[in-house]
């Protein structure tokens, strides 16, 4: 591994500066799930790795305001876990428990895993799927950033020199919604899948459907919000035909790539299974909620 300077900020502050001022030679670290891996390789190397843990400002969580504000630092292991997520955003915590494996989730961070712009990632489609805005904070000030114009490309963020995410909100669903996760990876649980789903209905006092957000992973450049295919079931009654028609159109609108997943073609077969299926299951839970 290439020798770096390891730095301890003790503040958001110092933090942010210390970035700007080594735009091209800092690094920074939260949980290092990646960041370690890629310098072990050499395909990063930088002269200096600054460690954000132990910030208070990117800690903890809290529900105020009918928001459900995360830290950066909180883990994929809390997502998975906290009993206030598993029962108000279900589909976020469903995400958080297919990730890699329990050793990873225990480090890995929602600050981390949404600065990294990695496509093929659980956790970004769900937060698109759920609105998710993240809170962005550099030498300027802070401002907030809707989880779906985030990514700009592979490993590619509107981040800019100087800038860390300090927490993600997340609007808590509102009554008669339901989410699902749903994933295809070939091999181990920690290798990259094939693809993935997240889906949020949500339906009226009819049952019909009031919006759908059916956002794709792994199957473009960058996290896919596929409003066509939900454009299709918005005020429809809800049944397989009509999933079948969104799945479809979710497919034609993905933009996968061949590589050593699989072909296109095959992707887009995938994702439209993962989207039908996980539409099925989303309203079921939608339905649940409104008895």
């Amino acid at each position: 591994m290439r020798r770096f300077e390891y730095i301890k900020p003790t503040s958001v502050q110092e933090a942010v500066k210390f970035l700007a001022d080594h735009p091209d030679e800092a690094m920074v670290m939260a949980g290092g799930t990646a960041l370690v891996v890629m310098i072990d390789q050499g395909v990063l190397r930088p002269d200096y790795v600054v460690d954000l843990g132990g910030l208070s400002d990117l800690q903890g969580q809290d529900s105020s305001n009918e928001t459900l504000h995360l830290g950066a630092l909180t883990t994929v292991r809390t997502l998975e876990r906290d009993p206030q997520i598993k029962e108000r955003f279900g589909v976020l915590a469903e995400a958080a428990s297919q990730v890699a494996s329990v050793r990873i989730r225990n480090v890995a961070t929602i600050g981390g895993t949404v600065s990294y712009g990695e496509p093929q990632t659980d956790i970004p489609a769900a937060l698109i799927a759920l609105n998710a805005t993240a809170t962005v904070v550099g030498t300027e000030g802070s401002r907030d950033v809707a989880v779906e114009d985030f990514f700009l490309g592979p490993y590619e963020t509107v981040l800019e020199p100087g800038e860390i995410v300090t927490r993600v909100g997340v609007p808590a669903p509102s009554p008669r919604t339901g989410g699902c996760h749903m994933k295809f990876t070939i091999g181990s649980p920690e290798n990259k899948p094939v693809a993935n789903a997240s889906v949020v209905l949500r339906l009226d006092s009819s049952g019909r459907c009031e919006e759908a957000r059916i956002v794709m992973g792994a199957v473009g450049p960058i996290p896919l919000l596929a409003t066509k295919a939900a454009a299709i079931l918005k005020g429809e009654v809800l049944n397989e035909t009509a999933f079948a028609a969104a799945a479809a159109k979710a497919a034609e609108e993905s933009d996968p790539v061949d590589d050593l997943r699989g072909p296109a073609w095959y992707k887009r077969r995938i994702i439209r299974v993962l989207v039908e299926r996980g539409l099925t299951w989303a309203l079921s839970r939608a339905a649940a909620q409104s008895q």
